[in-house]
């Protein structure tokens, strides 16, 4: 990603930021109106599961800029997830249901440019998560 870019991720996440559980919970009703299936895939507290996935997005938009870092955030989060043997119709799923809770959280906020952004820096950090 471009400097810009990452710049425009992290001025944007702000407002996502003061919203975090909003946005987890939009997220996973999206993830689950897309992939049902995926219900079956978290088991225990869900709480928990949903400050840990603000927590992975806060850490990731943090270090977008530090490619060290976020590789081995990524490389974390291909681990936690290996068991689920992800592929590629779960990681759209998930990037997708990810842009439509960043729409329902920031409404017009979210530009077209400010999308297509978040878009690119997901992609970065989701591509490591699925089965090859």
């Amino acid at each position: 990603m471009k400097p810009q870019e990452i710049q425009h991720v992290q001025h944007s996440f702000a407002g996502v930021f003061a919203r975090k559980a909003d946005l987890a919970e939009r997220f996973y009703v999206h993830l689950f109106t897309r992939l049902p299936e995926a219900r079956g895939m978290f088991r225990g507290n869900f709480v928990k599961q949903k400050a840990m996935l603000t927590a992975m997005i806060a850490a990731c938009v943090r270090n977008l800029d530090n490619p060290q870092t976020l590789a081995e955030l990524s490389a974390r989060l291909a681990q936690d997830h290996a068991h689920l043997d992800l592929g590629a119709r779960e990681s759209e799923a998930a990037k997708r249901a990810l842009i439509a809770a960043l729409r329902d959280v920031l409404g017009p906020a979210l530009d077209l440019e400010t999308e297509t952004t978040w878009a690119n820096a997901i992609s970065r950090v989701a591509g490591t998560m699925t089965r090859h």
